[in-house]
């Protein structure tokens, strides 16, 4: 009987203990190789090599590109970001080519912008 209410004790004892940590929010966002490309509602630079597609539904990717796109942080607000290579259909994956340029700039001067390499895609909280 003593044995039996020992261990009904600790059995307690660990259903009471303190729940672990929560993960830091990096750790705990969701991460995937492709996002679907007819349902991106905006698209926009984030800083230094990221570009941030936001989703109908009003999920927001920020994509950290594979190497950073030269001119990008100078355009800020201003660039536009254009997919000029797709692999897999109707969606933007890891790997596939963006064009990130202003068009006043391009327009001026017939130059088409930097060509930029998508890396994983990081689903940002809300």
């Amino acid at each position: 009987m003593k044995a039996a209410l020992l261990m009904s004790a600790f059995g307690l004892a660990a259903c009471t203990a303190a729940p672990p940590p929560p993960l830091p929010a990096q750790a705990a966002a969701a991460t995937t190789d492709c996002i679907n490309s007819d349902q991106i509602v905006s698209r926009h630079v984030a800083g230094a090599g990221a570009v941030d597609f936001e989703l109908l539904g009003g999920v927001t990717y920020r994509n950290q590109l594979a190497q950073v796109c030269p001119g990008m942080n100078r355009l800020g607000s201003s660039a536009v970001i254009s997919v000029i290579n797709r692999g897999q259909g109707s969606q933007l994956c890891r790997g596939d080519q963006i064009r990130i340029y202003d068009p006043v700039e391009v327009k001026a001067t017939a130059a088409s912008g930097p060509t930029c390499v998508l890396g994983n895609f990081v689903a940002l909280p809300h």
